[in-house]
């Protein structure tokens, strides 16, 4: 069963960010570190993910769907959707889905949520990705006290899924129960991270 997960409260924020007249990802297409490029919703169902996993999530999507069609800038313009997803969704299974709304050459708001990778039924087995190895953590901050060090290429394993991620002082943080319970830095959130599937 999927469980909720800390990895954020989804928020809607407003903004007014310029790029192409046609859509955000501007002219020539730029990717954001961290994330795939912004896509059409219609190409939602073949993008591999699944989100909305609370009633705050939905309820924050039915919020954003409101703020974009009664922005008062939109007059008459036509409305389109858009989405992304961060990379950690196709790296460790779990992850963020960001949606916005563009009209007359600007994006109007945006909203993220908890995203997990389709066709995963359970991920129990996470493998650690640093040439250095990771510290585990009591707490999911650098300077929490250090319970032990997971070597580079050794595995962990994840307490739920979607994973729980907390995003502290610019870095994601897994909470792990083996090798023992703890958190790990997956680090920034537009690096390639520390963590990878196990069968990747």
């Amino acid at each position: 069963m999927k469980k909720p997960i800390i990895y954020s409260l989804a928020f809607l924020t407003s903004l007014s960010v310029q790029a192409s007249e046609i859509n955000p990802n501007g002219s020539p297409p730029k990717q954001e570190q961290g994330w795939s490029l912004w896509r059409p919703k219609s190409e939602i169902e073949k993008a591999g993910f699944d989100a909305g996993f609370s009633n705050m999530e939905l309820g924050g999507y039915l919020d954003f769907e409101n703020a974009c069609n009664t922005n008062p800038t939109v007059g008459n313009s036509p409305i389109s959707y858009w989405f992304r997803l961060s990379n950690s969704v196709e790296r460790i299974g779990t992850g963020k889905v960001e949606y916005s709304c563009w009209a007359n050459g600007r994006m109007l708001h945006t909203f993220d949520s908890t995203a997990i990778k389709s066709g995963l039924e359970n991920v129990n087995c996470l493998r650690v990705n640093s040439p250095t190895g990771l510290v585990i953590r009591s707490e999911p901050r650098n300077n929490s006290r250090g319970l032990g060090r997971v070597a580079n290429r050794r595995t962990v394993r994840p307490n739920s899924f979607p994973a729980s991620i907390v995003e502290t002082d610019g870095e994601n943080w897994i909470a792990i129960t083996s090798p023992r319970q703890g958190w790990l830095s997956d680090g920034k959130p537009t690096s390639q991270g520390n963590l990878t599937l196990c069968n990747r």
